[in-house]
């Protein structure tokens, strides 16, 4: 080789290592694209195992909704025995008409908005007719240059039914809310009514009051006339004249008459003074000396009825009270208890009381003639006498009743006729022992 002939040899050894150079250059683009292969094959197949084996309905569907490929498992969902089934149908196949709509935002959020993905919630028709809800997540992906949504299916139709039962008890709820408050007006509206009706029954009993007490005390004066005139006439007549005839008998009944209208009169005007005694009169009474004072008034009852007062005060009690009307509470309850004595047994009262928290608990009961329900229900009124063999003027219980109101406490009876019965009268007694 002449030296004339070296650069051509340079030339053609670069121009060689130039060719070695690009084949080495494709080897490696080949074995990266072999890779490359390798690994979207291995990609899709770990894809197709996901796609075939999720227990969510997954399929792909086209810009037109129709479905091109399928998992077993949306199949089952629509009552379907394979994928197969739905390859080329359109899923509004088996969407309910009313939610079609649904769809038609989905596929233009996808393929004209171009959002990467959209949820919405369906209700579908399985091949047997039947219903379900599914919550629906379609993802836009593109292949091949085509776009395409991935869509998964999840049956949500439990989760459909409670919240119908949630949302139809919410209802019911608000419903009986609403009676509720129609109930509480009209128990408002009742509650000012009877406001109203119990103010005009305080005003009408202090009327009551007021106007039994000026009757009793204007009617005092022409009884005791009444009572002078009687008088003037037994001693007017002659000796011979008081015994003849029916004029002793007549002359006697008019004394008791006249009595028993003083009695009464009494009874009245105690009634309308009663209030004063409760707010002006109220002192620490032992609840023991009143008892036994009422039992030294009833001596003469006791013995001519062959009768029996039995007293068991436990600890000496006392309360804040108007002694006058302590007195007459205990000297009714107790003479009642002789006077209505049962004709086959002397007369047995008992007095008992015990004591509660901020009470004093007064038990009077007897073994006389008793009350029935009916009578029971008549008891405290002014003027009604239950037996009327016995001399009375209808006021007593009603007074003790008023007293035992005014005081702030209660009380009830228990009777059964023929056996007895027992009043029990609670007291207030606060701060006292």
């Amino acid at each position: 080789m002449s030296f004339s002939d070296r650069p051509s040899l340079e030339v053609e050894n670069q121009a060689l290592r130039a060719e070695i150079a690009l084949l080495k250059a494709q080897r490696v683009v080949q074995a990266e694209y072999q890779a490359l292969a390798e690994a979207y094959q291995h990609s899709q197949v770990r894809f197709r195992s996901v796609f075939e084996a999720s227990p969510l309905g997954q399929k792909i569907i086209g810009p037109d909704l129709t479905i091109r490929q399928a998992n077993p498992a949306i199949a089952a969902m629509l009552g379907l025995k394979s994928p197969e089934e739905l390859l080329d149908r359109v899923i509004l196949d088996f969407v309910h008409p009313h939610y079609k709509a649904d769809w038609n935002r989905l596929r233009e959020a996808l393929w004209s908005h171009h959002l990467p993905s959209y949820v919405l919630e369906s209700y579908f028709i399985r091949a047997n007719g039947l219903h379900f809800w599914c919550r629906v997540t379609s993802v836009l992906f593109t292949e091949d240059g085509q776009d395409w949504g991935y869509t998964t299916l999840e049956d949500i139709t439990a989760r459909k039914h409670l919240e119908a039962q949630q949302l139809q008890q919410q209802q019911q709820v608000q419903a009986a809310n609403e009676e509720l408050a129609v109930v509480n007006e009209e128990l408002r509206i009742t509650n000012e009514e009877l406001l109203e009706a119990n103010t005009l029954l305080e005003q009408t009993n202090a009327e009551l009051d007021s106007f039994v007490y000026a009757a009793s005390h204007d009617l005092k004066a022409p009884i005791v006339n009444l009572e002078s005139l009687v008088l003037t006439l037994t001693q007017e007549l002659a000796p011979a004249a008081q015994q003849a005839g029916q004029v002793p008998g007549i002359l006697e009944m008019m004394k008791q008459a006249i009595e028993r209208f003083r009695h009464t009169l009494n009874s009245l005007t105690e009634i309308g003074t009663m209030k004063e005694e409760v707010t002006h009169s109220r002192q620490v009474v032992r609840l023991a000396a009143v008892v036994e004072d009422v039992r030294q008034d009833l001596q003469p009852l006791l013995t001519t009825s062959g009768g029996q007062i039995e007293v068991d005060l436990a600890g000496e009690p006392s309360l804040v009270f108007s002694e006058k009307n302590l007195r007459s509470l205990i000297f009714n309850l107790v003479s009642n208890g002789l006077k209505y004595r049962h004709p086959d047994r002397p007369p047995l009262v008992r007095v008992s009381s015990q004591r509660t928290e901020g009470q004093i608990v007064l038990r009077v009961q007897d073994n006389g003639l008793g009350l029935d329900t009916a009578q029971q229900g008549q008891l405290f009124t002014l003027f009604r006498r239950l037996h009327t063999h016995v001399e009375g003027s209808g006021v007593g219980l009603y007074l003790v009743k008023k007293i035992v109101d005014q005081a702030g406490g209660s009380i009830r009876v228990e009777s059964q006729p023929g056996q007895g019965s027992t009043f029990i009268v609670a007291l207030p007694s606060k701060g006292v022992k």
